[in-house]
């Protein structure tokens, strides 16, 4: 029994004296292992490297300007309109020739020198050419002026008869003033194609205008625009004299009234 417990003993103290032995191993391997990196596989500073890293100098880089986030836009210019151009004609052109060397259709420069055939061209002949297209240029239009009608009416069936006489003539031998007055005491009656007739032959035919029962109508001697009640004979000098005969005429040439001037 006593022999089992020292062996017992001796087997321990042994197995204690390997467990240190290998902790002091591992120990040792461990710091050969960090002496061997730190002064042969590790790379040091040298003296001219650890000189010109004192020595290098810094890099600066400019800063750059941007506008601020308000900043006015710089202004855009319109284009400006291209005048047209003249071209003189030469030995061999054409005139799509022409059209291609300045970017134009033929159709334009046809419009913009008022030509209709295209291959009709002469040596030293000029042309105009529209740079930038052909705009012809637009003709104002001059309203015409319509003068309405003077109205006319018809008579009834049994309307008596017109009865047409001078009442005056007034304001004789003044162009401004002169008029021969028309008075009416029967039937209406349309005037178109009656004359009103001087001495020297001087006739004014009347327009297609109705004159009414107990109506007057004024022939002046001026120029001017009729109406209703006043006729224009459009004269360049009075037509009236004292002493002078007006007579009046349907429009069959038959003679209705005459009138003396006073």
């Amino acid at each position: 029994m006593l022999l089992s417990n020292a062996r017992y003993t001796m087997n321990a103290r042994r197995m204690l004296l390997y467990l240190a032995l290998n902790v002091l191993v591992s120990i040792s391997a461990t710091w050969a292992a960090l002496w061997m990196w730190e002064n042969w596989i590790s790379p040091r500073p040298t003296a001219a490297t650890a000189t010109q890293t004192a020595n290098a100098t810094p890099t600066v880089f400019a800063p750059i300007n941007l506008p601020p986030p308000n900043a006015t836009p710089f202004p855009t210019l319109p284009p400006q309109p291209r005048e047209p151009q003249i071209h003189t004609v030469q030995t061999g052109e054409t005139m799509g020739f022409i059209a291609q060397l300045y970017d134009v259709s033929v159709e334009d420069i046809l419009a913009a020198n008022n030509l209709t055939d295209p291959n009709v061209l002469s040596v030293g002949q000029q042309l105009i050419i529209p740079i930038g297209g052909f705009e012809p240029t637009p003709i104002p239009v001059t309203p015409l002026v319509t003068v309405p009608p003077i109205p006319t009416a018809t008579s009834p069936a049994n309307a008596p008869a017109p009865n047409l006489s001078f009442r005056e003539v007034r304001g004789a031998g003044s162009l401004e003033n002169e008029a021969v007055v028309i008075a009416n005491a029967g039937g209406p009656v349309n005037l178109a194609g009656w004359t009103l007739r001087a001495e020297n032959g001087a006739a004014y035919t009347f327009p297609a205008i109705t004159l009414f029962e107990g109506g007057i109508i004024n022939v002046h001697t001026q120029v001017g625009q009729d109406t209703v009640i006043d006729l224009y004979w459009n004269q360049p000098q009075a037509m009236w004299a004292p002493g002078q005969l007006v007579l009046l005429a349907d429009p069959n040439g038959n003679l209705i009234a005459r009138y003396t001037v006073p």
